[in-house]
């Protein structure tokens, strides 16, 4: 027999919505679980991206507890922003949406809300006609975006360093 929580998923619970500023602190929550120290970004990093994206930021909530988010916004070249930096604007003209970061509890894993979550912000960036979707795999994801349809791009190793060893550019064609 299924548990509350597993009969409350599969009733739909888990659902998605924009992120609000009053999340921040539970997606700082969800990302101590999911990656290494030198990887945590600071409330202000994530906040400035929520409040100058806010229909690219999404979460994954459950009783109003946070499961995930995706934090993406739009943007322009190649070279990926700095880790751990807020953003004081966006680019002026954008061409790219740059998936920044996006993780989920072990408990929300394998529901199909990664997928979910992309679709969200890869529909914003089709409309706003964004040529392609960039980021950066780090902790060895590159196999599951490879998955998502994003192949290997170069970047110069000074612009990765912030991003952990083993960090690879990845490019998804929207167009």
């Amino acid at each position: 027999m299924p548990s509350q929580t597993q009969a409350a998923r599969t009733s739909g619970a888990l659902m998605l919505r924009a992120m609000r500023a009053s999340d921040i602190d539970a997606v700082l929550a969800v990302q101590a679980q999911c990656y290494r120290d030198e990887l945590i970004e600071s409330h202000a990093a994530l906040a400035s991206r929520q409040r100058l994206s806010p229909d690219t930021c999404w979460v994954a909530e459950e009783n109003g507890r946070v499961h995930g988010y995706l934090f993406a916004h739009p943007w322009h070249g190649e070279q990926p922003p700095a880790l751990d930096t807020p953003l004081p604007a966006l680019p002026e003209h954008c061409d790219t949406l740059f998936l920044h970061d996006m993780a989920l509890t072990k408990t929300a894993r394998g529901q199909g809300l990664a997928p979910r979550l992309m679709e969200k912000v890869l529909q914003y960036a089709r409309r706003r006609g964004l040529n392609c979707a960039r980021l950066v795999a780090v902790q060895g994801a590159d196999s599951y975006w490879k998955r998502q349809g994003f192949l290997p791009y170069p970047l110069r190793p000074g612009k990765l360093a912030c991003y952990g060893q083993g960090a690879q550019g990845m490019l998804r064609a929207l167009r």
